[in-house]
């Protein structure tokens, strides 16, 4: 054999191996992405095996548009965990900030078709379909022990709700409230639903549905009625007319716990206890503007800030603020909240903008069910985030978001006339 065939058998040889690692890469990926909706240990060990298996496949990681504001969080965030005065405390907080940067770049990097990106988003609508029908079983069950115990189902229920596959109702009525909102957008929006058919993807869009209402989380309703909105306004802009009437029909027609949920929006006692969380966090942001009181601090350091008025707190949890800017500020200073802040509006921005592209025509079709999904599920994410919950906290949601997040912003690039090699 010649020198010159020996070295492009060697050329071969570790091109396949680099191939075979971009293969297991995405594989790992794929089953990393979907164990954020069913386990999140499987998940994170996943995703730690593709990113090993990205690298050893030596093709270049790609980095999303909006991984600026992302690294400036992750900055700011260190910083404010060096001058806490528990650093210890905030141990939990870093290992976030690894999720943080870790799923956009291998999403991203990995799935890069228009073929790849349905295949992963239609193995999500799999994964939180077998989580709602649990879900389902589980309401089933405290409706029974309410029965069979004589007590108020709603007064029972409130203080614990259904999980799915997830230890908390908070997960799992936010990361099923994104998935819904994606899912409403493939059923509206893509050319031609694929395998199972459509009329599946209708059927499990009302399971999904469903347990949004049987969740009993009024900002996820609250929230996911706005994502709706905005898809049904670029799918048919007249039906909004009759929305209102829909919903009181609706309303009208719900279980009376259902409704007894809905009237506790109106409620001033409700609140008391968010008020009392958003001033105490304003005073701590007030006296230190920009680190915060210390990463994972504010529980501990509440009682410190609290207002002089408030003589007795309501029955509430107080681990956090109830507001993710204002809880990011009061927590890590104000450049961290603006950074996230940042992080959130440029992700709406982009994708509404190629959105409305794609709807026109000038962007691909293909897609576009995609790009109005991230869409939604922004508008969301800022509705939980800003009314209830520090809705990214949670590792699980985080995860689910930054995922679609990454497909969409691969979505823009392949409208946009980007390459786009097959990962695998």
């Amino acid at each position: 054999m010649s020198s010159g065939s020996s070295v492009a058998t060697l050329t071969a040889l570790r091109f396949a191996g680099r191939n075979k690692y971009a293969h297991y890469a995405y594989t790992a990926a794929f089953i990393g992405c979907l164990g954020q909706v069913i386990s999140i240990a499987l998940a994170h060990a996943a995703l730690g095996v593709a990113l090993a298996c990205l690298a050893l496949s030596r093709k270049p990681f790609r980095v999303p548009p909006v991984m600026v504001p992302l690294i400036g969080f992750t900055i700011w965030t260190l910083l404010a965990l060096a001058v806490s005065d528990d650093p210890l405390a905030g141990w939990p907080q870093v290992k976030k900030l690894g999720l943080l940067l870790a799923v956009p770049l291998i999403v991203y990097s990995v799935f890069r078709t228009a073929s790849q990106l349905r295949r992963l988003v239609e193995g999500l609508f799999v994964a939180m379909l077998a989580s709602s029908l649990t879900a389902i079983v589980q309401f089933i069950w405290k409706l029974g022990e309410a029965y069979a115990g004589g007590y108020s189902f709603y007064q029972g229920y409130v203080g614990k709700r259904i999980t799915g596959f997830y230890s908390h109702w908070v997960t799992f009525s936010e990361v099923l409230m994104l998935i819904a909102l994606m899912l409403a957008a493939y059923v509206l929006f893509a050319r031609r639903p694929a395998r199972p058919g459509p009329r599946v993807w209708v059927a499990a869009g009302f399971v999904l549905g469903l347990t949004v209402v049987l969740s009993y989380s009024r900002s996820v309703w609250a929230a996911t009625l706005a994502g709706g909105a905005y898809l049904v306004w670029y799918w048919r802009p007249r039906l909004l007319w009759i929305a209102p009437a829909a919903l009181l029909l609706v309303v009208t027609l719900a279980p009376g716990s259902v409704r007894q949920r809905l009237e506790s929006f109106t409620d001033p006692g409700s609140y008391d206890s968010r008020i009392i969380m958003w001033r105490t966090g304003a005073r701590m942001i007030e006296a230190h503007p920009w680190f915060g009181v210390g990463v994972e601090r504010v529980s501990a350091r509440f009682a410190e800030f609290q207002p002089a008025d408030i003589v007795e707190r309501p029955e509430a949890y107080y681990g956090h603020l109830h507001n993710l800017p204002i809880h990011y500020a009061a927590e890590r200073g104000i450049p961290a909240a603006l950074f996230m802040m940042w992080f959130l509006l440029k992700v709406l921005w982009d994708h509404a903008a190629a959105a409305a592209r794609a709807h026109a025509g000038t962007g691909t079709r293909n897609t576009g069910w995609l790009l109005h999904g991230v869409v939604a599920a922004t508008l969301g994410i800022l509705i939980v985030g800003v009314s209830a919950d520090i809705v990214l906290g949670d590792s699980e949601v985080l995860g689910v978001y930054l995922t679609l997040v990454a497909l969409g912003y691969r979505a823009i690039e392949l409208g946009s006339g980007g390459t786009a090699d097959a990962a695998g």
